[in-house]
């Protein structure tokens, strides 16, 4: 085994015995390299600053464990492995407090890329719920954004299915040992997600995944991204745990505002109203924020909308509205917003539809100018839609 391969093995060995992030950068800085810490006398890791029982998991590493055959099981289950040291390191994940010194990949891409968003919220998800996570994982999938998220039920499925089916690359981050998938029916889910990206984990095989282990997965969640986009979160949510990950690692936070009378949207209610995380009203406003879009894009939009108010020519501004609106489903969103302004809930309420339908239906009346939102998912009739 060559000197470079042996130095991963010996990552690995470390790692399996229970060393963190706190331990190599000792190990590292006393040593000078985890290669010489390997080789130095028995007893010189106390030297190190390592603590007592860390020095106990470093000498039963070189005592028991066999570096080379580490490495060779990993590669016989297709297991890959990035320590600081790599280049392939994710360098925005390097830059957190905390950072894991290795991690174990599997999947056809790294989990490094120019551009990613974090994606979290409720294992409980509603309807609403999975429209925005859809609607707005949809279009930054569409621009090419990698999605990372940690595979739970729910919002977290929700957005690597939606990055699979668009075919950009999705992370998903475990709560334990790499070859364990959890929750076991995401089994089929995550072959997808490592036919478009990759599953990773800081633990190696055979570590079972742990409640008190998915707190410190967060921050990793948080760590391989530029933004952080929280949908439908309790106030007990895991998925805040993810978004002070995010504001402690100075990145972004964004959440999608939900109805004052659901659960599920009182941790994202309150992370907008503690300004602790920016409100994104739509997946056109997501997109702005993220920079995500295209000059050809923008013209669209602005085309659209000034078609939605331009008058045809010899007829007035109200007959060329009435072409624009052809859509039976609009029709119906606008006619329940004659009266005044109505939540999304409660227009899809009224007109008996699928919420799906009444977000679909407000977000082209609102680029053609026909609506606006008043307050967060409260949308009214324009004066220019008025009859």
């Amino acid at each position: 085994m060559v000197g470079m391969d042996r130095e991963r093995a010996q990552w690995i060995a470390l790692r399996r015995a229970g060393l963190g992030s706190e331990s190599f950068r000792s190990l590292i800085a006393f040593f000078g390299s985890i290669a010489e810490a390997w080789e130095a006398p028995a007893g010189t890791a106390r030297e190190a600053g390592l603590r007592p029982q860390y020095v106990r998991g470093f000498e039963r590493a070189r005592r028991e464990f066999a570096p080379e055959r580490e490495l060779e099981a990993l590669e016989a289950h297709g297991v890959r492995t990035l320590t600081w040291e790599d280049e392939a390191y994710p360098s925005l994940l390097e830059e957190i407090p905390q950072s894991p010194p290795v991690l174990f990949v599997r999947g056809s891409a790294g989990p490094q890329f120019e551009q990613s968003l974090a994606v979290v919220g409720t294992r409980r998800v509603t309807a609403y719920g999975r429209e925005v996570c859809e609607q707005f994982c949809g279009a930054v999938a569409r621009a090419g954004v990698a999605i990372v998220s940690g595979l739970a039920r729910g919002i977290d499925s929700i957005a690597h299915r939606v990055a699979v089916d668009e075919g950009t690359p999705t992370v998903a981050v475990l709560a334990g040992g790499i070859d364990g998938i959890y929750p076991r029916e995401n089994a089929g889910l995550a072959e997808r997600v490592m036919a478009h990206g990759c599953v990773i984990s800081e633990y190696p095989p055979g570590v079972k995944t742990r409640s008190d282990y998915f707190p410190r997965r967060n921050r990793i969640i948080s760590g391989l991204a530029r933004a952080t986009l929280v949908i439908e979160a309790g106030v007990t949510s895991g998925a805040l745990h993810t978004a002070h990950h995010a504001l402690e690692q100075n990145r972004e936070v964004f959440a999608a505002p939900g109805s004052v009378f659901s659960q599920q949207s009182t941790g994202t209610n309150r992370l907008i109203r503690e300004s602790a995380a920016k409100l994104v009203g739509s997946a056109e406003e997501l997109c702005e924020e993220l920079n995500l879009l295209s000059l050809g894009t923008q013209l669209a939009l602005g085309e659209a909308q000034a078609e939605a108010r331009a008058p045809a020519p010899g007829g007035s501004a109200e007959q060329e509205r009435a072409a624009v609106e052809t859509s039976a489903e609009e029709g119906r969103v606008l006619h329940w917003l004659e009266e005044g302004p109505l939540h999304v809930d409660e227009v899809a309420r009224r007109a008996e539809m699928p919420i799906h339908e009444v977000t679909g239906a407000l977000l082209t009346l609102e680029l053609r100018g026909l609506v606006r939102q008043q307050e967060p998912l409260t949308y009214l009739r324009t004066r220019e839609a008025g009859r």
